[in-house]
């Protein structure tokens, strides 16, 4: 039962999208992963059950995005998460975000059953994805992620995949359009740059120049294969920038966070802004027993719109949604990085229909 008191909280929220940390430990030790620093332990089922509550208290319809560390470590948890949803009615649209390895039979039937999307993440061919998504004892994951794609394809269950772009990779990313058409359950494909936190520092992000070629010959090849095979695969990037010139956006609509529409709740039940401001005091917005400081929310959106206020300059603003304040910060530059414009610029050109 959802007491008033946190109803009350949860309508001066208005929240539309929940992240929920399972846990903070993960089976793999990707090279870049900005979450490396997060602490390895496992949401209590109480916390979570408060968190759930607290958005779902707001009376609207939210995302439920489950997250980590690996979330299918506490997969015991998932599934107890998915039936109170279930079983309260709670308009949540549920869908995970997995790096694939622990995609089994029983995963795969939990998820199916409880109605969950489910997001994989892939950075290319085999040889390229398991130098960059590796286990701890330096072993490649592709063989295992591809066996957990090819398990829910035989369910005739539809993935999306994503992508983390690096110096490395992004001369590669047709590959991935390549993977997506090769398994044949994948209907959409994003690509994340990488973000300089945790051991992301350790790597680099592509040139202006690189990203903005590769996703020209994404779009090639994803067209080509679409007219071969009649599939088209839908590139997330491609989709926001379709949807935000089609109701003519205004202000920072990509992102939940930089609207205090969404929030983080780490496995601890402390509340932020954003995953990627999780222990970082000045984005800290309260706790699942607490609730969120709705104040606190707003003024914390605010300055996130302000400090990234060059993006209004852009004449691509209303359909691009503004870039990423995270990957932005501890930069202090007056500009965003250069690379993501590129990524988001290319998808904009692709909708509007010019070079």
């Amino acid at each position: 039962m959802l007491d008033v008191q946190t109803c009350r909280k949860g309508a001066a929220m208005g929240l539309k999208m929940l992240v929920l940390s399972l846990t903070g430990d993960c089976n793999l030790a990707c090279r870049y992963c900005y979450a490396s620093g997060q602490a390895r332990h496992t949401m209590a089922w109480e916390t979570a059950r408060r968190a759930v509550d607290l958005a779902a208290s707001c009376g609207e319809p939210f995302l439920l995005q489950f997250s980590g560390g690996e979330p299918l470590l506490a997969l015991p948890l998932l599934a107890r998460i998915a039936a109170y949803v279930r079983d309260h009615r709670i308009e949540a649209h549920m869908a995970v975000q997995t790096n694939g390895t622990l995609l089994t039979e029983e995963a795969v039937n939990i998820l199916c059953d409880s109605n969950i999307g489910i997001g994989v993440s892939l950075d290319g061919r085999p040889a390229l994805h398991d130098r960059q998504r590796q286990y701890s004892d330096g072993r490649g994951s592709a063989a295992d992620v591809a066996a957990g794609i090819e398990r829910l394809a035989r369910r005739g269950v539809g993935i999306g995949l994503t992508c983390v772009v690096t110096a490395e990779n992004v001369h590669s990313l047709t590959d991935v359009v390549d993977m997506a058409y090769y398994f044949g359950n994948v209907h959409r494909v994003g690509f994340d740059l990488l973000r300089a936190q945790g051991r992301g520092t350790n790597a680099a992000l592509p040139r202006e120049s690189d990203m903005a070629a590769a996703m020209r010959e994404v779009f090639a090849r994803r067209d080509a294969l679409y007219r071969l095979t009649g599939r088209r695969l839908a590139i997330s990037q491609e989709e926001q920038a379709r949807s935000l010139r089609a109701f003519c956006s205004r202000g920072f609509a990509h992102c939940h966070a930089m609207n205090g529409e969404g929030v983080h709740v780490a496995s601890d039940g402390s509340i932020y802004a954003c995953s990627s401001l999780v222990g970082d005091a000045r984005f800290f917005l309260g706790t699942v027993e607490s609730g969120v400081d709705a104040r606190r929310q707003k003024e914390v959106a605010a300055m996130m719109q302000e400090k990234m206020s060059f993006c209004a300059r852009c004449p691509d603003f209303t359909a691009c949604g503004g870039a990423c304040f995270a990957r932005w910060l501890g930069t202090e530059r007056d500009e965003p990085c250069a690379s993501e414009c590129a990524l988001k610029r290319a998808a904009v050109r692709q909708v509007s229909g010019t070079s």
